[in-house]
């Protein structure tokens, strides 16, 4: 029965989907298979052509179309029934089979329906979703009405047929999706084992190596990472079965099927928390190493050092001298009295018989200790104890004992929590480094000596008491010691008041007849843009080793002005005021103003865009009294700098303008004038090849002027014309050099003179060439010519380096060049190294306009190296005034540092 429904179906369908005419249609071409089907619908009355005699077969049949059809085959269906029972194209139907037809309709709709659903949610099918929707849409439309009783036509039931085929073949396809599904979440189950399977390898890494601590750090990253991912497709696949609890899933899988995937996935989650759970643990893990790694960093103890070995040979004339000012060697001593210059020691010259030597140098260092309170361990002291050991040995005879070596602790520093909100720290050792204020016991630059500090925070109006004892050079053999206390409290932020006391004495309770006492109050204040200083500080070393001094500055944006007053005792100094930062041999600290003055001074600064304008006044009585004042101005724009000033310095604040006055401030000197200011005024333009809007990038450039005309004999002029030029030009790199330089002095022309200074250097990467031959040249001069004698220094120098001579790592370099100078304070050694530095005028000796000697240092090196070991000869001779010296040096080295 159900197969006579679908044929039934199908003739219908066939003919609905066809659209209205009438029996002889203009578009209905001839031989087309419903032709037929079409004339015979058209003929009994149920199919209308459209007014223009047209079919239109192939436009879309709207629900209003399909209900007109279907009423007038309902109505010939009835008519026939009525009269005969049968008719020439319908067979008659028994009761039973008009019953079946009709609940066999019903099935047939609720099948189509659900099978639109299915098919739309898991197949996003434009085709298959618009035919399902036309069946709906039938099927419903012939719910409504009686059943037929007749068979139809067979073509159109073939027909109707491949449609219901074509449905089919859509469900099959949405079966499979629902498989490939399946399989997709088998894959994904592997996912995840694998992903179990790096955990527990990766666990037993973590127990194994805890110097892979960094990269188990990145590898908990990259599992969150995974572990997100998972959850995101585990969502999206929750997300989908949700949408799916509607459709028959017995259409595309079993229910056994179903359940399957669904308890899959919930053992999927039950897994994925299992793994959140063990990367939670497998993070706690890698902190933990984390905490244990830096603690053991912070506790780390290291050796360093190097091993040297030579053999040398040395043959010369017996006068020694320098070769590093023609080019660098093995044969140089370096900076052996750590004054910055390596051309003021000799190298070659001296007659030695070949001999070997080796140096063993070790660095012990322990970085900050943790340590622990005894009895009981109730402070614990984090980077307790530092110390560092270098000691060296050379040469050492045979059955030589070397005694112990002595540790030697500069500084221990704790802090000890005494109660809520208090601490007590304190320092210790042979660095005793810290400062009461500007002039009392200022020594946190340089040390005072060996001792103790101690600083007590109470937690109540923030304050800081600090003591101290030490003794003042150690073991030095002067007896002299100091204690002393500075209290410094700070109620609110932006306020604090302080004062300190400090006494040096020659026994061991700091008293006795020698006795220096120094104290000290002070305050500090800031109220937004405005602040205040100001110290009053007195000393019984001496007469007059008192002062006080104020300051205030305001910054008010555009403009910021400053302001003080002093007034500093003849006896101010260093020692009378236990302040060793500003001691000359020192000069790592000093007080603001220098001793033996009473004045006043102020300046202020105006910054309008790239416009800056500033300017100053000065004046003080005492010794050295003078009156300075002046004003600058500075305009920026892209790299270039231009600036502007005139300056008055009146000596003796007679109202005369003088070349040269004592500034006010010690600087880094002692507590006395550090410096002068001179009468002068002029000008300044500067290019910064290195910033970003640099004109020229690379290039450096300043010209300066300089006018002097309280300078005597007669008015200075100085003007200066410098700059270098760095570029690149594709395997070659250089740089060019150049000065001009005139000073006038009118009326002496032995202090005049004009110095010219020139330059080119360049160089090449090695070549990709047999060998990688790098080669380089370099030639630097300066002339002064002066009213007294004429300077000059040239030096040059070329070489070439074969950067893979013979085999791997093993290079060959030869380099020749020479110094030759005039009117130099030496020959045999230099006193400066400015080849080359464009803002001065000199090369190696700064002798300017002045008698000197005259020479040349002439040579050629040669050098093998093969990773550490180098094998070197060299050969010079110079011209020493005159006098003919030499100096062959043969050299194998080998140097490891560890």
């Amino acid at each position: 029965m159900k197969k006579k429904l679908v044929m039934l179906l199908a003739g219908l369908l066939t003919v609905l989907s066809m659209g209205f005419g009438l029996a002889q249609f203009s578009d209905v071409p001839a031989g087309h298979w419903a032709k037929e089907a079409v004339e015979a619908l058209a003929a009994k009355g149920i199919l209308v052509g459209f007014p223009d005699g047209t079919y239109r077969g192939n436009e879309t049949l709207t629900r209003y179309q399909a209900a007109l059809i279907i009423y007038r085959l309902l109505q010939q269906i009835e008519e026939e029934l009525k009269a005969k029972g049968t008719s020439p194209t319908m067979e008659a139907m028994s009761s039973e089979d008009l019953e079946a037809l009709k609940n066999a309709v019903q099935e047939l709709a609720a099948e189509l329906a659900a099978l639109g659903v299915r098919v739309s949610a898991l197949e996003d099918s434009a085709a298959t979703k618009e035919d399902i929707a036309r069946l709906e849409a039938m099927i419903e439309e012939l719910k409504a009405m009686p059943m037929p009783e007749p068979g139809m036509d067979a073509a159109a039931l073939q027909d109707l047929a491949d449609r219901v085929e074509a449905a089919s073949i859509a469900a099959d396809t949405a079966l499979a999706q629902a498989q490939q599904l399946a399989e997709q979440l088998d894959a994904l189950a592997q996912d995840v084992e694998g992903v179990k399977g790096d955990l527990a390898a990766l666990g037993t890494q973590v127990e194994a190596n805890a110097q892979a601590i960094q990269a188990l750090n990145e590898l908990a990253v990259l599992l969150n990472q995974d572990v997100l991912a998972l959850q995101d497709r585990v969502t999206a696949l929750e997300k989908g079965l949700a949408e799916l609890q509607g459709v028959d899933f017995e259409q595309f899988a079993s229910k056994e099927d179903v359940a399957a995937v669904q308890e899959f996935a919930a053992a999927l989650r039950s897994d994925l928390v299992g793994l959140s759970e063990k990367v939670s643990k497998l993070e706690g893990t890698v902190g933990d190493l984390s905490g244990k790694v830096s603690k053991l960093e912070r506790n780390a103890f290291t050796i360093s050092g190097s091993l040297s070995l030579s053999y040398g040979a040395f043959a010369g004339s017996g006068t020694q001298f320098d070769i590093d000012r023609v080019f660098s060697s093995n044969f140089s001593t370096g900076d052996s009295d750590s004054d910055g210059l390596v051309v003021d020691h000799e190298d070659l010259g001296q007659n030695a018989e070949g001999q070997t030597s080796a140096t063993l140098s070790l660095t012990l260092k322990a970085n900050a200790l943790d340590a622990k309170s005894s009895p009981g361990g109730y402070n614990t002291y984090p980077g307790l104890v530092g110390f560092s050991l270098t000691g060296s040995i050379s040469n050492p005879a045979s059955g030589t004992t070397y005694g112990p070596l002595n540790v030697t602790v500069d500084a221990v520093s704790t802090t000890l929590a005494v109660a809520k909100d208090q601490a007590l720290s304190f320092t210790f050792g042979r660095s005793v480094k810290t400062k009461f204020s500007e002039y009392v016991f200022d020594n946190d630059g340089v040390s005072y000596g060996h001792g103790l500090v101690a600083t007590y925070k109470p937690g109540v109006l923030g304050a800081t008491l600090t003591g101290v004892y030490a003794s003042k050079g150690g073991a030095d053999g002067d007896n002299l010691y100091v204690r002393g206390a500075g209290l410094t409290l700070s109620p609110f932020q932006g306020f604090s008041l302080k004062g300190a006391v400090a006494q040096q004495g020659g026994d061991i309770l700091g008293g006795g007849p020698s006795a220096v006492t120094v104290y000290g109050v002070g305050a500090d204040l800031a109220l937004g843009p405005v602040s205040l200083s100001g110290e009053y500080f007195s000393s019984d070393a001496a007469a007059n080793a008192n002062g006080y001094y104020v300051k205030a500055k305001a910054d008010l944006g555009l403009v910021s002005v400053e302001g003080n007053y002093r007034s500093i005792g003849a006896g101010v100094n260093p020692a009378n005021m236990l302040s060793y930062d500003a001691a000359p041999a020192n000069a790592a600290n000093a007080a603001p103003f220098h001793a033996d003055q009473v004045g006043y001074g102020a300046k202020a600064n105006l910054t309008l865009g790239a416009l800056s304008l500033g300017g100053f006044y000065d004046t003080y009585t005492g010794a050295g009294a003078r009156t300075a004042y002046g004003a600058e101005a500075g305009l920026k724009f892209g790299a270039f700098s231009l600036s502007g000033y005139y300056r008055v310095a009146d000596s003796g604040n007679n109202g005369t303008p003088d070349d040269s006055a004592a500034k006010e401030t010690a600087g880094t000197s002692s507590y006395v004038s550090s410096g002068s200011d001179y009468t002068q005024y002029g000008a300044k333009l500067t290019h910064d090849g290195k910033a970003t809007d640099a004109f020229i990038k690379g290039l450096n450039l300043t010209a300066a002027y300089d006018v002097r005309p309280q300078f005597a004999p007669g008015a200075k002029t100085d003007i200066a014309v410098y700059g270098d030029f760095s570029f690149t030009l594709g395997f070659l790199k250089g740089m060019l050099l150049g000065r001009y330089h005139v000073q006038d002095v009118v009326g002496a022309p032995a202090q005049s003179y004009t110095t010219l200074k020139y330059g080119v250097k360049a160089e090449t990467e090695a070549l990709a060439v047999p060998l990688k031959p790098s080669v380089f040249g370099e030639y630097v001069a300066r002339t002064t010519d002066g009213g007294t004698a004429d300077n000059a220094e040239t030096k040059y120098a070329l070489g070439l380096k074969l950067n893979e001579f013979l085999f791997a790592n093993s290079s060959l370099e030869v380099k020749y060049g020479s110094y030759i100078a005039q009117n130099v304070g030496s020959v045999l050694v230099g006193n400066a190294e400015k080849a080359w530095d464009a803002s001065v005028d000199h090369l190696y000796d700064s002798t300017l306009n002045a008698a000197g000697v005259n020479g040349s240092v002439t040579g050629f090196y040669v050098t093998w190296n093969y990773w550490d070991l180098a094998l070197s000869y060299a050969d010079f001779v110079v011209d020493n005034n005159g006098s003919p010296l030499y100096g062959r040096g043969f050299k194998i080295s080998y140097k490891v540092v560890f």
